[in-house]
C-alpha cells in the first residue's frame, strides 16, 4: 500500500503523480514526436541534416538553463508555484513554435520549449521523493517512468503516422493543447511539501536563500566526492539513449533508407526494454536496497554498452549491429537510473531542491555535450564511431558509479554516512 508522508490523502497524491507524469510525457513527446518530422523541418528551412541533432541539443540545453536557480527558489518559496509557472511556460512556447520562419528561430524556440524539462525532476520529482518513503518513492516513480517512456516508444511511430495526414507544425498545436490540460490538473492536485510536517515528525524546512548561501551550498556539493562521482555517473548513464534519439532519424531513414513507419517500429525494442526494466524495478524495490538495485542495473548497462561496442566488429556496422547491445543497455538504464538518482539526492544534508538542481544541471549539460560529440563522430565515421563512443562511456560510467558506491560503504563503515 502506497501512503504519502504528509497530510494529504492517498487519492490526492496519486492524482498529482498522474498529472505530473502526463506533463512529463508531453515534454518528452514534444521532442520524440517531432524527430521523424525533422527531416522535413530542415528541408523547409533549407538547413543541413546536422541541425537535426542540434535541435535536440538546444532542447536539452533549455532543460539545463534554469535548474540551478529553480532548486533554491523551490526550497524557499515552495514546489507548487514554481511547477505551475514552468508548465505554463511550456504550454505558451509550444503553441508558439508553429509560427517560426527560419531554422535559427526554430532552434531558439526549441531551447525555450526545453525549459519545460527543468521543472520535472528539480521540482516535481523532488516533491515525490519528499512525500514518499524509499520503497514507495521507487515504486511510484517506476510506475510513472513506464508511462513517461511511452513518449520515446510511441512518439517516433505516432509522429511518422501523424505526418502522413498533417504537417510538422500541427504536432506542436496538439502537444501545446494537451499541455494546457496538464496545467489544469497540476493546479488542482499538486500539494505543497515545503513547510509540511511528515508522519515521522520531521519538517520539510523552508530554506532562506541568498546569493552567498546558494553558492555556499553548491560549493559543498561540488566538494562532496560521493555526490560528484554519483552525479557524473548519472549523467553518463543517459548519453547513449539520447544519442540514439538524436541520430536514429539520420541513421535509419536518411542512410539506411527505411520508411518513417519502420523507423518508428525500430524504437519499440529499445524503449520497450526500459518498460520491462521499470516493471522489474517495481518488483525488486520490495526486496533489494537502492544500492543493490543501482549495482545490478549498472552491471547490465556495462554489459549492454560493451556488446554495443564489440558486436559491430564481428557482425555488421549497420544499425542492426548496434541493436542487441542497445536493448541490453536500455534494460540496465531503466533499472539503474531511479535508485542511483535517489542515492545521490540524499547523499548530503543540503536541501532536496538545491541538490536536485545541481544533479539535473550536470546531467543535462553532459547530455547536450554528449549528443553534439556523438553527432560529430557520426558525421566522421558513421555507426562504427558510435560503437567506439559508447564503449568509452561504459568504462567511464562504471568507474564513477563503483567509486561512488565504494566511498559510501567506506563512510558507512566509519560511521560518517549521510544517508
Amino acid at each position: 500500500m502506497i501512503n504519502p508522508l504528509i497530510a494529504i490523502t492517498r487519492k490526492h497524491a496519486i492524482l498529482f503523480a498522474a498529472y505530473l507524469v502526463f506533463y512529463e510525457f508531453l515534454v518528452y513527446i514534444a521532442n520524440d514526436m517531432i524527430m521523424p518530422g525533422m527531416l522535413t523541418v530542415v528541408q523547409d528551412f533549407h538547413a543541413d541534416e546536422s541541425r537535426i541533432a542540434t535541435s535536440l541539443t538546444a532542447y536539452i540545453l533549455g532543460g539545463a538553463s534554469l535548474q540551478l536557480l529553480l532548486g533554491p527558489i523551490s526550497d524557499r518559496f515552495g514546489r507548487r508555484p514554481v511547477m505551475l509557472l514552468g508548465s505554463a511556460l511550456f504550454s505558451v512556447v509550444t503553441l508558439s513554435l508553429p509560427w517560426v520562419h527560419t531554422m535559427d528561430q526554430f532552434l531558439i524556440g526549441r531551447f525555450f520549449e526545453g525549459m519545460g524539462l527543468c521543472y520535472i525532476h528539480v521540482v516535481g520529482y523532488a516533491l515525490l521523493q519528499e512525500i514518499f518513503s524509499d520503497e514507495d518513492a521507487i515504486r511510484v516513480i517506476a510506475i510513472m517512468a513506464n508511462v513517461a517512456i511511452l513518449a520515446p516508444l510511441l512518439g517516433p511511430l505516432a509522429g511518422s503516422v501523424f505526418l502522413q495526414y498533417a504537417t510538422w507544425r500541427a504536432i506542436f498545436y496538439l502537444i501545446g493543447g494537451l499541455s494546457v490540460l496538464a496545467l489544469w490538473g497540476l493546479w488542482h492536485y499538486m500539494p505543497e511539501s515545503v513547510g509540511q510536517i511528515k508522519n515521522d515528525g520531521k519538517m520539510i524546512k523552508r530554506i532562506n536563500i541568498s546569493l552567498s548561501s546558494i553558492l555556499g551550498n553548491y560549493k559543498i556539493l561540488a566538494q562532496h566526492p560521493k555526490f560528484v562521482l554519483g552525479t557524473f555517473a548519472h549523467a553518463m548513464l543517459g548519453i547513449p539513449c539520447v544519442v540514439w534519439i538524436a541520430l536514429s532519424p539520420v541513421m535509419l531513414v536518411s542512410r539506411a533508407h527505411m520508411s518513417m513507419v519502420m523507423y518508428g517500429v525500430w524504437q519499440i525494442p529499445v524503449f520497450g526494454a526500459i518498460i520491462v526494466a521499470n516493471i522489474l524495478l517495481s518488483y525488486l524495490s520490495r526486496r533489494c536496497s537502492i544500492l543493490r538495485l543501482s549495482f545490478i542495473g549498472s552491471m547490465i548497462v556495462f554489459f549492454g554498452l560493451s556488446l554495443m561496442c564489440l558486436f559491430p566488429y564481428f557482425y555488421s556496422v549497420e544499425p542492426f549491429g548496434l541493436m542487441p547491445g542497445l536493448v541490453f543497455y536500455c534494460l540496465g538504464y531503466g533499472m539503474a537510473a531511479t535508485p542511483l538518482y535517489r542515492f545521490i539526492l540524499f547523499s548530503t544534508q543540503i536541501g532536496t531542491g538545491t541538490t536536485s538542481a545541481l544533479i539535473s544541471t550536470i546531467t543535462m549539460c553532459s547530455l547536450a555535450a554528449g549528443t553534439e560529440l556523438g553527432n560529430h563522430l557520426f558525421a566522421v565515421d558513421g555507426n562504427r564511431s558510435i560503437a567506439n563512443y559508447v564503449g568509452w562511456i561504459a568504462v567511464i560510467y562504471f568507474a564513477c558509479a563503483c567509486a561512488s558506491l565504494l566511498i559510501h560503504k567506506c563512510q558507512k563503515s566509519l560511521g560518517v554516512d549521510n544517508l
